[in-house]
């Protein structure tokens, strides 16, 4: 009998442990360069949106300045289809001030109709392991979520993730 109650007592334990943290999302809050607070949760609830696409950035990302163009397009060919596009900003170590005015320079010449936000900490980045431990960052690195903040997928250049957003549509 005791045997019987310590499996069910280890069960439950095991079983509230995991559903604590299997439902994780990946919602965030993030400030754009003009200070506007941007909300991946709140992008979500609209009824027309399907898929939040998060993209990490750095300057020194060739490959990333090379894929926002084709980004701008993409967003503004599916956004009706229920496809946000955000773009997550991360710092260069040691760079600071400097680099959030390379950063807003680099946007005012170069414009699109997607969100930028800057991710100053890189906790975001760390969440999505796109920043390590080390403060090391890991681009390119796209997510694809869902209206639950949970990761669809994840690809590691432009043409893998619309390779991938196609097979959602």
């Amino acid at each position: 009998m005791f045997r019987i109650l310590k499996q069910v007592l280890l069960f439950s334990i095991f079983f509230s442990f995991f559903t604590l943290f299997a439902g994780e999302d990946y919602f965030f809050e993030l400030y754009t360069m003009k200070d506007k607070l941007v909300s991946a949760s709140e992008i979500m609830h609209n009824p027309e949106t399907k898929y939040l696409i998060v993209d990490f950035f750095s300057l020194i990302c060739e490959p990333c300045k090379r894929s926002l163009p084709k980004w701008d397009e993409f967003y503004k060919e599916n956004k009706s289809k229920g496809f946000e596009f955000l773009l997550v900003s991360l710092p260069i170590k040691g760079e600071g001030k400097k680099y959030e005015k390379a950063l807003k320079d680099y946007f005012k010449k170069n414009v699109f109709s997607f969100k930028m936000v800057f991710d100053k900490y890189s906790v975001v980045g760390k969440k999505f392991g796109a920043v390590t431990k080390n403060d090391d960052v890991l681009l390119p690195m796209i997510f694809v979520l869902d209206k639950s903040g949970q990761i669809v997928f994840k690809a590691t250049s432009y043409d893998e993730a619309v390779s991938k957003i196609n097979t959602l549509k």
